[in-house]
């Protein structure tokens, strides 16, 4: 994602200190020029860095890598604790610390 995304995020840095080091569960729908699924993913790991220019910075607990979202904590909700089964695979995650979802819809052609 583009360091543009994520410009207008607003966010506590006191809040952003405390997400540091929890595990977040994430789910992506990714849309196409109608509206339509394209794709879905999800993946879980820890947060490792939290800013405007990189976003919500996740290593993923399935590829190691470093995968960056938008860092609007509003929108990142508590999990109850629990196991959480990936909706594509047999993977339980246990007792993550937060839930994001996030659509994702193609640029705007205008």
């Amino acid at each position: 994602m583009s360091e543009k995304i994520f410009a207008g995020c607003i966010f506590d840095p006191e809040q952003a200190e405390k997400m540091l080091g929890k595990t977040v569960l994430v789910s992506l729908t990714c849309m196409n020029d109608f509206g339509d699924l394209e794709a879905f993913e999800q993946f879980c790991g820890p947060i490792v860095k939290i800013d405007n220019e990189d976003g919500l910075v996740v290593k993923r607990g399935d590829t190691g890598e470093d995968f960056s979202i938008p860092p609007d904590l509003d929108h990142y909700q508590l999990a109850k604790p629990g196991d959480y089964k990936l909706a594509e695979s047999d993977v339980i995650i246990t007792d993550p610390d937060y839930l994001v979802e996030w659509d994702i819809y193609p640029p705007d052609k205008t």
